[in-house]
């Protein structure tokens, strides 16, 4: 669906958005706006990533943005994110969707006021849009940023569970690695748009603001998501050594006893003990005595070394 949201007779510049276009409205577009057959394919396929491409007086733009409706599970790059396609010239912009998106929407609601905006000129609708694409970000790193803090509890706190705190992790690890990557080709998309297009207005450097700073906190996310991951591993692997401590303590013990068994155990003839109607008694007594002295003993000294 081909909509006109907002039209300026005074620069002559039209804002179409486009809605799950079909066949025929990608030829109207064509024709109508003598758009490139190339870039219109690639707004046909879902999968491309954010790319900024100059052909002739038109700049065309492919940026992705946090699909809202995403699964917790998602941790892909078409599972958490939609693209938008936009074509911008000095009198049009058009922008391409597949569904409804809030934050077009609420543009599209400002837009149709045009004297209560800070300014009405191409080069701002355009910033308020890549501005919002930008922020739909901010939600899914903050929820990610404090499922991070209930993890690290979880870490110290929860041990048994460890395979599915693992599996969380890794999930966040990932979603984290695709905001970075998403925000990082759209900072350069961006910057590619303003040095090419000669765009020098105050509206696009706070835009390269925002996403230099959107990008800083995708990379604190994925660095604090590893940082989790290693501690998580090093508290495995001291909880594993602390349980080879007690099973050393344990088998230590039996030594003396099972040299005891094994000494009696021999079936020589002339071992005089074996002829004592109290010998077993005392055999397995001495056993037993050794076994506790041996525990309580190197209990005591592991204790002193700091092994337990």
């Amino acid at each position: 669906m081909i909509q006109s949201i907002f039209r300026d007779e005074k620069h002559n510049f039209e804002w179409l958005d486009v809605t799950s276009p079909s066949s025929d409205d990608y030829q109207v577009l064509t024709e109508k706006y003598d758009l490139h057959p190339a870039a219109v394919k690639d707004c046909l396929s879902p999968n491309h990533l954010p790319k900024y491409e100059r052909m002739g007086e038109t700049a065309f733009l492919i940026t992705r943005i946090y699909d809202e409706n995403s699964k917790k599970e998602a941790d892909t790059i078409q599972q958490l994110t939609n693209k938008i396609a936009l074509f911008v010239s000095e009198e049009y912009l058009i922008t391409i969707h597949r569904k409804e998106e809030s934050f077009i929407t609420g543009v599209i609601k400002k837009w149709q006021n045009p004297e209560k905006l800070e300014s009405n000129t191409p080069s701002y609708l355009l910033n308020q849009l890549l501005n919002k694409i930008l922020h739909t970000y901010d939600g899914a790193m903050e929820r990610a940023a404090e499922g991070l803090d209930t993890q690290e509890t979880r870490i110290f706190n929860d041990t048994k569970n460890s395979s599915q705190l693992i599996r969380e992790m890794y999930i966040v690890k990932r979603r984290a690695s695709v905001f970075k990557r998403m925000i990082f080709l759209t900072k350069e998309t961006m910057e590619k748009y303003a040095r090419f297009s000669d765009v020098q207005d105050p509206f696009t450097q706070d835009l390269l603001d925002t996403v230099e700073s959107l990008h800083f906190v995708a990379d604190e996310l994925h660095e604090n998501v590893n940082n989790l991951l290693n501690l998580h591993i090093s508290l495995t692997a001291h909880r594993t050594n602390e349980i080879m401590s007690l099973l050393t303590i344990f088998s230590i013990a039996f030594l003396v006893p099972t040299l005891i068994a094994g000494l009696y155990g021999m079936n020589f003839n002339n071992m005089p003990e074996l002829q004592s109607s109290n010998g077993y008694f005392i055999a397995l007594t001495s056993i037993i005595v050794m076994v506790l002295g041996s525990l309580i003993g190197l209990s005591i000294w592991f204790k002193r070394k700091g092994l337990l």
